[in-house]
């Protein structure tokens, strides 16, 4: 029997606040959600999400634009 290492790889929590400061406006719409897909937002661009996640301590991430054209958030929250 053979025995397989392998390494663990952590993924550390986004610091949004930074990312907002470092990140350009491109003015392209994004939607996006937060992780438990209970809430749905459209954002003027990416950066305005993660300034968004900065200012009210949220975790939303970008989805695919028809989540955000059906409307408020999944009915199992």
């Amino acid at each position: 029997m053979a025995v397989v290492l392998t390494e663990q790889h952590l993924t550390p929590p986004i610091n949004y606040c930074s990312v907002a400061m470092a990140c350009i406006h491109d003015s392209r719409p994004v939607c996006a959600s937060t992780p438990d897909g209970c809430s749905r937002r459209n954002f003027l661009d990416q950066c305005d999400m993660f300034e968004y996640n900065c200012d009210y301590g949220a975790e939303y991430t970008t989805s695919p634009t028809s989540l955000c054209e059906r409307g408020p958030g999944d009915f199992s929250c």
